[in-house]
């Protein structure tokens, strides 16, 4: 197989060639990558990965997404190394030649510091007798994209022709930290190894031991830099997987174009994105951070320098100076919202992105009555069950001092039920919409009970004088009608007669009262003046009325027309405890009254059903006085 000649690789088996004698050793060649993007050899060894922001968001923000670095050996064909070795288990002889490839990774924002073998390799005389050891590991731990675009990697190639150095042992020294990050699975190594890797490696002085300077002139070393891993700007990112081409070398004054060149395998470091460690991730890449509970989330295993511990044994032992308290008065808003602030910082700090934050974050809230009243859902709203008052005093409580409107847009899109910004400005459209559906039954209401309520007739009746009017008579007058039953309604309309006499100059005025016929009322009721509604209403004695509602008929018309509300009455009213009280409106004035029972178009059972609609509650116990 032919193989592409390049200046890099030249060098690199020019090296070899110096090093090995003239034994018949077979020896590996590296192809270093480079790190110019103009060249035009690094297509050949930078791949570029786009990536874009998550679905549903506009931007990449670093806060969507956590990286971490992996290097992996990726073998190509046959096993080159072993090509013409008549033995299968070969007995390994002290080597001549020993040479590794060793990544230096830092992270100066997150004080991580990894030192990592890509490959090493030790070969003695004989094609046979050879060691190459190379395996996929993890060079950082999970790292929120702000903080792990920030990595730097360095690689050196060393390689020795003494038999004295050990370039392999050297390397088990310089890469035990390396332990620390071969973990897998949920919250493994988040970048709480931020805070816990300075610690861990500090605490471990052999992790930082340096490779020692090898006593031989038949030794070389080679560092250099890689490209950066990870850009991205607003719209899109890329990730740059770096590759180093493995040649198998056999030596003793090869030609570096001969057929005893052949290709072993890449060396491949790349970065690895995910947008969360605490949560499954749904088609989209969108985390989903339904169907869990504080419990469930506050238990999830996370890996640290320090072992095994859990979500919330990592919140409750950092040493950060905001330390939340996880168990608060939850009845208390005040107290739920600041230690909601506390644990938003803590859990940036720890190197959670937004996603698990605000996962963690909505559960802990659950417990506070007032974070349910923000997020109640905007269908009870339309069906109008709470109060334009009330639903702005849920609005008012919106835990601002912890969250902004992107935590909630985040919270959203992970499919939990919070009220966006857009959310609170259509319930409020709709809540407007409905008070002014309600508005002109609201206001006869205000009038018709400031008119009842009043002691003084003559007030009564220059009142609700102007609040009548029928197309018949015009206005002072109303039609009323009966369907309460015989309660002494025509009594009530009957003025009454006086007429005055003397007895002498000593005696006082004496008045008799006398009353013409009743004139039974119609089915279809009868048209009265202001005067006689007056009479009715003071002759009835009201005692107690409700607010006034829409009949159940009209709530899903664009206009209402009519409205009812229940009154009681006195001792010694015609009207024995009460009933309902029927009006029906138009261009704010009352065209018909009704007397009716409760039970009257099924009011009662939708008061039942409904205890408050158009902001008028009545209470259920209310019915029963009435009857």
């Amino acid at each position: 197989m032919s193989i592409r000649y390049s200046p890099s690789l030249k060098f690199g088996l020019i090296v070899s060639v110096a090093l090995s004698g003239c034994t018949q050793t077979r020896q590996v060649a590296v192809d270093y990558p480079t790190a110019d993007s103009s060249d035009p050899k690094s297509a050949q060894s930078t791949k570029a990965h786009p990536f874009q922001a998550l679905p549903g968001f506009q931007s990449i923000d670093g806060d969507d997404y956590y990286v971490r670095l992996i290097s992996e050996f990726d073998y190509k064909g046959e096993n080159a190394l072993k090509s013409g070795c008549d033995s299968l288990s070969p007995n390994f002889k002290k080597s001549d030649l020993s040479s590794a490839l060793i990544f230096s990774v830092r992270n100066s924002r997150l004080k991580f510091n990894n030192e990592a073998a890509g490959y090493t390799y030790q070969a003695g005389s004989g094609n046979c007798n050879f060691k190459f050891d190379t395996k996929k590991q993890n060079l950082t731990p999970w790292m929120r994209l702000d903080a792990g675009k920030e990595t730097l990697v360095d690689y050196s190639v060393y390689s020795s022709a003494n038999s004295n150095v050990d370039v392999a042992g050297i390397v088990n020294k310089t890469t035990a930290a390396s332990s620390l990050l071969a973990f897998t699975g949920v919250g493994m190594g988040v970048a709480v190894l931020g805070q816990f890797a300075g610690q861990w490696l500090a605490n471990n002085p052999q992790a930082q031991v340096a490779p020692e300077p090898i006593p031989s002139a038949n030794q070389s070393t080679e560092s250099h830099s890689l490209p950066a891993f990870v850009k991205y700007t607003d719209k899109d990112g890329t990730l740059n997987e770096i590759v180093f081409k493995v040649y198998a070398v056999a030596e003793g004054g090869i030609n570096i174009l001969s057929t005893d060149t052949k290709p072993v395998g890449e060396l491949r470091i790349y970065p690895e994105l995910t947008p969360s460690l605490l949560l499954k991730t749904k088609a989209d890449g969108i985390p989903d951070a339904r169907d869990l509970s504080l419990t469930e989330i506050s238990y999830t295993p996370v890996k640290s320098a320090t072992g095994d511990i859990n979500l919330q044994q990592l919140i409750e032992q950092s040493k950060h100076p905001e330390k939340p308290n996880l168990t608060p008065d939850w009845k208390n808003y005040d107290d739920v919202q600041t230690n909601c602030r506390k644990l938003k910082l803590v859990m940036k700090d720890l190197g959670f992105n937004k996603f698990d934050r605000n996962a963690y974050i909505y559960y802990f809230l659950a417990n506070n009555a007032d974070w349910k009243n923000y997020n109640i859902s905007p269908s009870k709203v339309q069906s109008e069950e709470i109060s334009a008052k009330t639903l702005k005093n849920y609005r008012s409580k919106n835990f601002d001092n912890c969250l902004i409107a992107d935590d909630y847009s985040v919270m959203k899109a992970m499919g939990l039920t919070v009220n966006t910004d857009s959310d609170w400005t259509q319930m409020g459209d709709s809540s407007q919409k409905k008070e002014q559906f309600f508005m002109p039954l609201k206001s006869i209401e205000r009038q018709l009970v400031a008119v009842i309520k009043n002691p003084n007739k003559t007030e009564m009746e220059s009142q609700i004088f102007p609040l009548l009017n029928t197309v018949k008579n015009g206005d002072g007058s109303v039609l009323v009608q009966n369907h309460l039953g015989n309660f002494g309604l025509e009594k009530l309309l009957q003025p009454a007669s006086v007429t005055p006499t003397t007895t002498d100059s000593s005696t006082s005025t004496v008045t008799t009262s006398t009353t013409t016929p009743l004139t039974p009322i119609p089915g279809e009721g009868l048209i009265i003046n202001a005067q006689q509604l007056v009479q009715v209403l003071s002759g009835l004695m009201i005692q107690e009325l409700s607010c006034a509602r829409l009949i159940p008929e009209q709530l899903n018309k664009p206009v209402a027309t009519t409205g009812i509300l229940l009154f009681t009455t006195r001792e010694g009213s015609p009207r024995p405890n009460g009933g309902a009280l029927e009006f029906e409106f138009s261009g704010g004035k009352i065209n018909r009254i009704a007397f009716q029972s409760p039970t009257f178009r099924d009011f009662e059972q939708d008061v039942i059903d409904h205890p408050e609609v158009g902001g008028c509650r009545i209470d259920p116990a209310f019915l029963a006085k009435p009857h």
